[in-house]
């Protein structure tokens, strides 16, 4: 049977969610929410172009009350993901949320409360994990051919449109707004088994965008327990193309970007060899792999198993993140505690 899709806020990346979930077998668009008629424009617009047609309406409520959705996709502003993911959640349904999950460490606890009371499939839209470059990397991390990793380093570098995304109010921070995904990617790489122990950081700016309301600059370290060594960093005024950085270095070989030198692996070569498959250089959502994190979380509601997103699993890489913004803005080092 079909499960029926609420799409919350049809932005540019609900876009993509649309396509993706028009695409899968087992699910089809039952509504949209909207919030302003220039969002229903572009619902109907959406409907047009993607050949489909389906509820839209400005009654979240009414949406949720239907018997044939059984999923949300969340794509609203990062300031009503929290509202939006709790109300679905506490009407039953299955629940994809686009980064970030939350913006404060009272809401993260909460969403995580009420998923695992509902008993749905959850999921956080970390889309950069399903690159095929980035999958690629991370089974050579999981097979050992780089031996024990003990460095990783990973940067978001990218100039953000101003608007809702400099506000602190509405986007959240620097981490919430992008650099959240080298947090991930970091925790991904490095072993997501792995306890952070402490972390430092520091943020700066705005330099060059005073429309920023928050600090867009981020740099920090992330020790964990087995005394490996995290490095992160996020620039939303960089002037310079999008660059998403990655350095991962183990005891028997090194990844970095796209690329891998493992002599065991590869004897005789001298140099990095480059991985094929896309690798996550490109800021335009059109080129995410939305449709591999739609099937993933679709097979995750039809199986009952969670996936390595969900709220649960994802709940470290958030508190990693208010970690490091207390840390930043304190001047301090933060400790994390693991006894959860």
């Amino acid at each position: 049977m079909s499960l029926g899709v609420i799409v919350v806020a049809p932005g540019w990346v609900a876009g993509e969610h649309i396509r993706a979930f028009q695409r899968n077998p087992h699910t089809h668009l039952a509504a949209i929410v909207v919030s302003r008629e220039s969002e229903r424009r572009r619902a109907e617009q959406y409907q047009k172009s993607f050949g489909f047609e389906c509820r839209v309406t400005e009654n979240y409520a009414d949406a949720l009350a239907m018997q044939e959705a059984g999923i949300v996709t969340v794509c609203s502003i990062n300031c009503f993901h929290y509202r939006h993911a709790l109300a679905a959640l506490e009407a039953g349904k299955h629940v994809l949320v686009e980064k970030p999950l939350a913006l404060k460490a009272e809401e993260l606890t909460h969403l995580c409360l009420t998923a695992r009371r509902a008993g749905v499939a959850t999921m956080v839209g970390h889309v950069v994990r399903y690159y095929p470059a980035i999958k690629a990397l991370h089974q050579m991390v999981t097979a050992g051919h780089l031996g024990e990793v003990f460095q990783v380093e990973c940067d978001y570098w990218h100039e953000i449109a101003p608007g809702w995304k400099s506000s602190a109010e509405t986007a959240g921070g620097a981490l919430a707004q992008g650099g959240i995904h080298a947090v991930d990617l970091l925790r991904h790489m490095m072993g997501e088994d792995k306890k952070v122990a402490w972390v430092n950081a520091a943020w700066s700016g705005p330099f060059r965008r005073k429309d920023f309301s928050y600090k867009p600059n981020v740099s920090a370290l992330v020790v964990f327990e087995d005394g490996s060594i995290g490095r992160l960093g996020t620039s939303l005024e960089v002037e310079m193309p999008y660059v998403f950085h990655l350095q991962v270095n183990g005891t028997r070989g090194t990844l970095r970007e796209n690329s891998v030198y493992a002599p065991e692996l590869y004897p005789g070569k001298e140099g990095f060899v480059e991985l094929e498959g896309q690798y996550p250089d490109d800021w335009n959502v059109a080129g995410h792999p939305f449709a591999e994190e739609v099937d993933d979380f679709v097979e995750s509601v039809r199986s009952g198993s969670p996936n390595a997103l969900d709220f649960s699993y994802a709940r470290a890489t958030y508190e990693l993140v208010f970690a490091i913004e207390r840390a930043a803005a304190e001047n301090s080092t933060v400790t994390l505690d693991n006894r959860k």
